[in-house]
Order: C-alpha cells, then sequence, then structure tokens
C-alpha cells in the first residue's frame, strides 16, 4: 500500500511538473514587439559591370547634392559596406553593417534628399567627390526626373527603397565630379 502511494504521488508530483513548465499563456498572442526605424530594399544591375570599378557602395545623403560643398561628411548619413562586383542584385538593410554608421540599429526617423549607388575606380575608400561616380538613384513613384526622398517613419522599416543601375546609362552626376 505504501508503494502504491508512492508511485501515485511520484506521477502526481510528474504531471504537475509537465503542466507547470509547459504552460505560458495557453494560445494568447505574443507581445508585439516594436519595429525600429529604417530601410531596406533591393539594387538591380542590369548591365555587365565594367572593368575599372574597384569598389561600389550604396550612400545616402540627408541634403540634396546642389552643389560641390554639399558632399560633405555631415551631410553623408550612410554608406553601406561594400557591394560585391559582378552581382546581378543586391539587397540591403539599415540593420546590416555599414561604414556610415558604423554599428547597425535604429537609422534616425526623417527625409533623405539623395540615395543613390556609387562606384569608385580607386582601391582605397575615398570620401572625395571626384572619386565618386553615380551608378544609380533612388526615385519614388517611378519619376525619373529627380532622386526621390526617402522618408524614415519613428517605428517603422521603409521597404522597396529599391534601385536599378544601368552602367551602360548612368543617371546625372552629382555636381563637383
Amino acid at each position: 500500500m505504501k508503494l502504491m502511494i508512492k508511485n501515485f504521488l511520484a506521477i502526481l508530483i510528474l504531471i504537475f511538473l509537465l503542466l507547470n513548465n509547459s504552460c505560458d499563456h495557453g494560445i494568447s498572442p505574443l507581445p508585439e514587439q516594436p519595429e525600429i526605424s529604417g530601410f531596406e530594399g533591393t539594387i538591380f544591375f542590369v548591365s555587365p559591370w565594367p572593368d575599372s570599378i574597384r569598389r561600389t557602395h550604396l550612400v545616402i545623403f540627408k541634403n540634396p547634392l546642389l552643389q560641390p560643398s554639399d558632399f560633405v561628411i555631415t551631410n553623408l548619413k550612410f554608406i553601406s559596406n561594400e557591394i560585391p562586383f559582378g552581382v546581378q542584385s543586391f539587397h540591403f538593410s539599415s540593420l546590416d553593417s555599414a561604414i556610415i554608421p558604423p554599428s547597425p540599429g535604429p537609422f534616425e526617423p526623417g527625409e533623405y534628399a539623395y540615395v543613390a549607388v556609387a562606384h569608385q575606380t580607386t582601391e582605397q575608400l575615398s570620401l572625395a567627390r571626384k572619386d565618386w561616380f553615380v551608378s544609380g538613384v533612388y526615385y519614388t513613384n517611378n519619376d525619373t526626373t529627380k532622386p526621390g526622398v526617402l522618408v524614415i517613419q519613428e517605428n517603422k522599416i521603409t521597404r522597396n527603397v529599391n534601385i536599378r543601375v544601368d552602367f551602360n546609362n548612368l543617371p546625372t552626376q552629382p555636381p563637383g565630379g
């Protein structure tokens, strides 16, 4: 009889432990995780890459590039890591690592006036305007007459920041090149 009581208590304790450890909140939804501010998209390369290209990056400027003096480090808000030579497409996100800013994370909400794919023919990364050539520009609403404004909202990821690059038909270059 004692053995039956011990076995019964052991089984009862085991059932209690299993039930206690396996139940959290039933089928209630998980709490919503707030999104962080940022952007993502894809760059599509529609022509062969010229052999002269040594490095390619996505760059974002806060203010428009209307004169050579606008191409300054204080206006430059994002430089992606290097885009691999010869790829046909490249997915990017502000949550990935980048050269500027140096650590991934939320991207400051606001409006950004110039988003472009730029390449260099120099081996070393240079921030001199004369060393950069715009390969593709972000346009909004298919309006290719002027660069699109990238809008980053608080706690939202702006998606489909897509750019088309045609090395055989480069966009208008910003001043100072």
